[in-house]
């Protein structure tokens, strides 16, 4: 029997359901939350270093697990604090493409109760320079590229500079290599951290001027995660034949930003959640991710409309085994009824 959706509802929020709610007050509003959800995104994290061996992140040719990613974590949490004095509250400001080292951050700042500051990628200098100072950051965690059009910010406001994947060419001046100062394993330093406690900033666009940082608290951002997990449960309730067959475990590509709540919380937090394998792309082409789609036998694939498009019209598309996929979906614009049904009919078992 099919259930409906309230119906389902209660069963997954409901008394012993797996997202059982309840009512807490915060500041003086009362808010509907997750009981069980963990009380901050350390404690979540804690919770998944049980995950061990297990393969959490490809990225190229590099492979890492839990047990891996969180001996990076910890590395730079240690030294975030030992060598930059990174205190609780502080901001870290992470700036670069899609690397691993990007998570490795997240993971160890937030563990140390200091509050990471996405930096939009595609950002100019003078952009960079505004949100590296409108947000008080401490330390800027930065690939090559970004390091370069952010020298003379980070310079001007005092801020000590990380710098991921450098290449073999000379140092910046004033830059820190990531492989330097990260030793894999250091003990991380214990420090408490709450549910009302500042998480994370993420900046809006600034189509009508400066960007403008949005502050989470640990709780909110703990709790949209457990929102999406809760959605996932409903449908599973709602469409059991879909799960019928499978073999092997899910996988998500990410194929969106990392300092966009899209790539941030249900792809990326949602796979560290669940133990599942992310694979990372370098960039985004529809020629590369389908051959990633294949080699990793991805099943989850969270994007915008066009790149839905730019798979499905691919030259090579037929040469691909993408028979995995079983959700194809995502948002940041409407989905066109011609895309919907086209992404029905081309992948064999993937829903839009």
């Amino acid at each position: 029997m099919t259930l409906t959706y309230e119906e389902a509802v209660a069963e997954v929020t409901g008394p012993g359901g797996r997202y059982e709610t309840h009512e807490i007050t915060v500041d003086g509003v009362t808010y509907t939350a997750f009981k069980g959800a963990p009380s901050s995104l350390k404690e979540l994290f804690d919770l998944t270093r049980l995950y061990g061996d297990t393969e959490f992140l490809v990225y190229e040719d590099e492979r890492y697990t839990f047990a891996d990613a969180y001996a990076q974590a910890d590395g730079i949490a240690a030294a975030l604090v030992g060598r930059y004095g990174v205190a609780k509250g502080d901001r870290v400001a992470i700036a670069m493409r899609n690397y691993p080292e990007w998570i490795f951050t997240y993971l160890g700042a937030l563990s140390i109760g200091a509050v990471v500051v996405s930096m939009n990628a595609w950002w100019t200098a003078e952009e960079m320079a505004y949100g590296l100072e409108d947000s008080g950051t401490k330390v800027l965690v930065a690939d090559a590229e970004r390091v370069e059009r952010s020298r003379e910010a980070c310079a001007r406001l005092d801020i000590a500079t990380v710098g991921v994947r450098l290449g073999d060419g000379a140092t910046p001046e004033g830059v820190d290599r990531w492989d330097e100062v990260v030793e894999p394993g250091a003990a991380r330093p214990e420090v408490e951290v709450g549910p009302e406690d500042d998480a994370t900033i993420l900046y809006t666009s600034g189509t009508t001027g400066h960007p403008k940082g949005a502050v989470s608290t640990h709780r909110a951002v703990v709790q949209a995660l457990m929102g999406f997990g809760c959605k996932t449960a409903i449908d599973g309730l709602r469409r059991p034949e879909e799960a019928t067959g499978r073999t092997g475990a899910p996988c998500f590509i990410l194929i969106v930003p990392l300092f966009h709540v899209t790539g941030n919380v249900p792809v990326m937090l949602g796979s560290l959640a669940s133990g599942l394998k992310l694979v990372i792309m370098h960039k985004w082409d529809p020629g590369r991710a389908l051959e990633l789609i294949e080699r990793e036998k991805v099943t989850h694939l969270v994007g915008v409309p066009t790149q839905s498009w730019d798979l499905l019209e691919h030259p090579d598309f037929d040469r691909f085994d993408t028979s995995t996929l079983i959700s194809v979906g995502g948002g940041g614009a409407p989905a066109p009824p011609q895309l919907v049904g086209k992404v029905g009919e081309r992948f064999a078992a993937a829903k839009p």
